[in-house]
């Protein structure tokens, strides 16, 4: 992997108080909150453990993830107000880029089956282009709707639009914000889907593609604990 210190891998993160509100049917909020915060921490040391010489940050007002971030070495960018993630992601981006960081790969909080090694394609496909960077890399969701990882150079290049859709979205935004631009070529603008990426957990779909795919891992583990396929199979029995 190409060392890059003018990038930064950027991780939004919201108040897990109130985490998950599309999985209650399933979990308590209690559980929604300790779930989150094991994919929330296990996002943190795959990129700490990465080793890919980039800048690592959050942008947050939660206590605790200020904590275990600075603690795994990331910079903390913090919120006094939390609109959207969109909004979070724009602004620290642009803070970023404030400080001279060239692009921000922003990846979520919620990808329980990410390792170390997802992130070697991404930053290797932002830094391959023609005149050695890409202005956007895209990685799609399993349902190849979302947008599991945006990176954008620079890192203001187009405004994010997370939510139904995102991957078309981005992709649309990308290509208009470097169309006609001579410095760039019509590879500069990627769709790449990375297993690791592609598993978000936000509703009972997820979580039973979670237990379908059986890969370790802590938020698994929890779930298990939790004897979430017996929680499944009532919800699917439920009457509409």
């Amino acid at each position: 992997m190409t060392a890059r210190a003018d990038i930064a891998i950027l991780v939004p993160v919201k108040d897990l108080t109130r985490a998950k509100s599309r999985l209650s049917p399933l979990l308590s909020l209690e559980e929604r909150r300790a779930l989150a915060w094991l994919m929330l921490d296990g996002v943190l040391g795959a990129i700490a453990a990465a080793g890919s010489g980039c800048r690592r940050a959050v942008v947050t007002s939660y206590t605790p993830a200020i904590g275990r971030a600075r603690e795994l070495g990331f910079a903390v960018l913090e919120e006094t107000q939390q609109v959207s993630e969109s909004a979070s992601v724009d602004a620290a981006s642009a803070a970023l880029q404030g400080q001279g960081v060239a692009g921000v790969l922003r990846v979520p909080l919620d990808l329980p089956l990410l390792v170390p090694g997802d992130l070697a394609p991404v930053l290797e496909a932002a830094t391959a282009g023609p005149d050695g960077s890409a202005a956007a890399v895209l990685v799609p969701s399993r349902d190849r709707l979302g947008t599991n990882a945006l990176y954008r150079s620079p890192p203001t290049l187009f405004p994010s639009q997370f939510g139904p859709d995102s991957l078309t979205l981005h992709e649309r935004a990308a290509r208009a914000a470097t169309q006609g631009t001579a410095t760039r070529s019509a590879g500069a603008v990627r769709v790449l889907p990375v297993p690791g990426f592609a598993l978000d957990v936000d509703d009972a779909a997820d979580v039973a593609e979670l237990i379908r795919l059986a890969q370790p891992c802590p938020a698994l583990a929890y779930l298990r604990s939790l004897d979430i396929a017996t929680r499944l199979e009532r919800i699917a029995r439920a009457p509409a």
